[in-house]
């Protein structure tokens, strides 16, 4: 996962023609199961003898929100509890919570 972050960042700085990365921020739905401390540290691994070097991994954890198909009520899904809380329906959408993007990064 830093791998791919790191090569995201950097395919898109070149493009940029920067020279240097200083920050990566990312968007990580909270089912993704990071452990932040763990990717912060992979990223520096990764990051090394590129232009990303150095570069701060800023993380940004969305809640796990469902969205309830018979009522069309969003909650957010506590304890992996897939119930609707206004009508107790279980026909539920996930609405976020799974995503892993690169939002953007700022480079020199």
């Amino acid at each position: 996962m830093a791998r791919s972050i790191v090569d995201i960042a950097v395919a898109a700085a070149t493009k940029g023609n920067a020279s240097r990365i200083v920050r990566v921020n990312v968007l990580a739905g909270q089912l993704r199961g990071i452990i932040p401390a763990q990717l912060i540290f992979c990223f520096g691994l990764m990051s090394e003898n590129t232009i990303a070097s150095g570069a701060h991994l800023n993380l940004e954890i969305t809640p796990l929100i469902g969205r309830c198909r018979k009522c069309e009520e969003d909650f957010p899904v506590e304890d992996y509890s897939y119930f609707c809380p206004r009508c107790q329906g279980q026909d539920i959408d996930i609405v976020s919570g799974t995503e892993l993007r690169v939002r953007d990064i700022e480079a020199e």
